[in-house]
């Protein structure tokens, strides 16, 4: 995919050659209602071709007011909620064309990501790598039926540069870091099984950017200086990106630009 770079972050998806976004409809599962999730879900309730889409969400109210959306309570930290949640969509659907999931941790409780090693706590360390890394291949477990049809599919999950270990150049943040990385190791494998077993579905590991949220917020200061983007911006560049996906182009590392990140 590196021959794609939409350079218009408030694109809509196009033309895509193939993708679930050309069909006349298309189901859509968003996990996580923070400030992406959320623009992720209001970006896809612009298209006509939404027939259902739906937010899990630990908190799940506040979902868009459009009769197309059903909020569904999932916690990353809680497996029977996520089999919980799959059930409900099946009751709904019977399948589904996109699965996103735009859920992470990078701080929380007061604490923040680690500078040295000194600062690494087996706590915080433990419960990174359950929501960042083991909630994916369990959310796809649970949503594998729906996700296995003829019809193209993406699983989308979002998860950052600095889980490149080859782009490690900085160091810290160990328990983000090694989370991410991990995720990235799952959503590879799992695309390697799936290349057989769901031969419709894209996997896709997503860079969003620097967001504005409550995630990023602490770490951006008047001296930052890469390019801070709306959470509108990231969902349209991030969709953008997943438009380009065909049935083939699987297990891919990419950030909102198109362009592909070193594992």
């Amino acid at each position: 995919m590196s021959d794609f770079k939409p350079t218009d972050p408030a694109a809509q998806p196009g033309s895509t050659g193939g993708g679930f976004l050309e069909l006349p409809r298309f189901n859509a599962v968003v996990v996580g209602n923070g400030a992406i999730g959320t623009a992720i879900l209001e970006r896809l309730l612009a298209l006509p071709a939404l027939e259902h889409g739906f937010l899990l969400a630990r908190r799940p109210g506040g979902a868009p007011g459009d009769s197309r959306v059903s909020s569904l309570y999932v916690d990353a930290e809680q497996p029977q909620s996520i089999a919980d949640a799959a059930a409900n969509v099946s009751r709904q659907v019977e399948r589904i064309h996109l699965l996103f999931n735009t859920v992470g941790m990078l701080h929380a409780d007061g604490q923040r990501p680690e500078k040295r090693l000194r600062d690494l706590d087996p706590d915080q360390l433990q419960r990174s790598f359950a929501i960042n890394a083991t909630f994916l291949p369990l959310l796809c477990q649970a949503f594998s039926p729906l996700l296995k049809h003829p019809q193209p599919a993406v699983l989308a999950s979002l998860s950052a540069r600095v889980g490149s270990i080859e782009d490690n150049g900085l160091g810290g943040w160990y328990s983000y870091r090694a989370a991410k990385a991990a995720h990235n190791m799952l959503l590879r494998t799992l695309s390697r099984e799936w290349k057989i077993s769901h031969r419709n579905v894209s996997l896709v590991a997503l860079h969003p950017g620097t967001v504005e949220s409550r995630l990023s917020a602490p770490f951006i200061s008047a001296s930052y200086r890469n390019r801070v983007l709306s959470p509108d911006e990231s969902a349209a560049a991030l969709l953008a990106v997943i438009a380009q996906l065909t049935p083939g182009r699987t297990g891919d590392f990419h950030d909102w630009q198109g362009e592909p990140i070193p594992w």
